[in-house]
């Protein structure tokens, strides 16, 4: 069924139009409009009777979808609500609104510094930008608070945070600790560098060992402190020189008196661990559990090839303790991992057997990962080293801890 319109001329001239609702049936195999209602003149119609008929039939209608309706409709704007909703609810749980209102009560403008703070949080969780952005992207976001928020809020709520910092960490350090009811007994702690494009900051902005492989820029060390939840507790700073040996004895002493914590077991990973490290750690009677790098310290290498009795803690995970020189080492082997490792191994050496045939011997050597596996005989002819290939699956699925813990 539909709806047409029917035209009819009166005596006079005049015309008058008319709405029905038809409906096509077929009649001796011919297709003609059946006449279901006359709903009656179209100009008396539109005056409102045709409207509520049409909200009356809609509520039948499974979709509800009324066009006419539809037309009338028009976005004026459209704001962002369901970041607010939910991280706003997890920044008031972990107290940060009445921690940071605490600290900025010296400032005039105090909620609108906390509130500058929420937003950069949010914006950084969502879609990072530059606090020129961010004081753009608040537009685009329903807080009504946030429309009280101007460029300046940004920057001195920065001034602010870097003042009250440690106070404002300690405070949340309280809040969190209660509300996951941790146990801190166990840190972890990692560095990392980032560069500027530009001078960068005067009293921190220095040349050093990049980790972003960005040697020719200005830089600060970060590092970052947590718990063994993975919750973070602390952060600090550093110029871009200092060497992780220096930022670990600083955070750990500075984490001991601040948190007043009993006992600190130092975790890190094989990236930042050097002879001067552990020798530092085991100076100052620190205890500690770190990766080692195992092709690269000798010490590692024998204790692999000490043999006993692995034990299995989960299905990809065995391990052995072995000590070796009076230090502890724990030996870590995933079964699944070496699998893996034996197979990637095996289509290497797949690879450099076709290249050997085809004499492509130049792009090999001049492949790190190729070329360690390349041997070079008496008769200046190249082949695969089976010494070094044996020497590898050693290695398969295996990772070393150093540990003076007894934990």
């Amino acid at each position: 069924m539909y709806a047409r319109t029917k035209t009819f001329t009166n005596k006079d001239g005049s015309k008058r139009t008319y709405v029905q609702i038809v409906e096509a049936v077929r009649e001796h195999g011919k297709v003609r409009q059946k006449v279901v209602a006359n709903l009656g003149r179209i100009d008396e119609l539109q005056k409102g009777s045709l409207d509520r008929l049409i909200a009356s039939l809609a509520k039948f209608s499974k979709t509800k979808w009324i066009q006419a309706e539809a037309d009338k409709l028009m976005v004026h704007s459209a704001r962002e609500w369901g970041l607010d909703l939910i991280f706003r609810h997890l920044w008031e749980q972990l107290g940060l609104d009445f921690i940071l209102k605490r600290h900025f009560s010296q400032a005039y403008t105090c909620s609108q510094l906390a509130e500058a703070v929420y937003a950069m949080v949010l914006n950084r969780i969502s879609d990072p930008l530059s606090k020129r952005g961010v004081n753009e992207w608040l537009k685009e976001v329903y807080r009504p608070s946030f429309d009280q928020l101007e460029l300046h809020h940004l920057y001195r709520a920065l001034d602010f945070l870097a003042e009250y910092k440690e106070r404002i960490e300690l405070d949340l350090f309280d809040s969190i600790r209660n509300l996951f009811d941790l146990e801190v007994d166990m840190i972890f702690w990692d560095t990392t560098s980032t560069y500027f494009e530009g001078r960068g900051p005067e009293e921190l902005g220095r040349y050093g060992h990049s980790k972003d492989h960005r040697p020719d820029r200005i830089q600060v060390m970060v590092g970052v402190v947590m718990t063994r939840a993975g919750i973070p507790i602390a952060h600090e700073v550093f110029p871009g020189n200092t060497a992780d040996v220096n930022t670990f004895s600083q955070i750990i002493a500075d984490v001991r008196e601040r948190f007043q914590l009993t006992r600190v077991v130092f975790v890190g990973d094989r990236g930042m661990v050097s002879q001067d490290i552990l020798e530092h750690l085991d100076k100052n009677h620190i205890e500690y559990i770190v990766g080692m790098r195992m092709r690269k310290v000798k010490d590692v290498g024998e204790v692999l090839k000490t043999g006993g009795r692995y034990r299995t803690v989960k299905g990809n995970l065995k391990v052995k303790e072995v000590w070796y020189d009076a230090d502890r080492y724990i030996v870590c082997h995933n079964p699944v991992q070496a699998e893996h490792d034996k197979k990637a191994r095996e289509e290497m050496c797949r690879k450099l057997e076709e290249q050997l045939k085809n004499g492509g011997i130049k792009s090999l050597v001049g492949n790190r990962g190729y070329r360690r596996y390349l041997l070079l005989n008496k008769d200046a002819v190249v082949g695969i080293d089976q010494e070094a290939l044996r020497e590898e699956a050693r290695y398969d699925g295996k990772y070393v801890l150093r540990t003076n813990s007894q934990l």
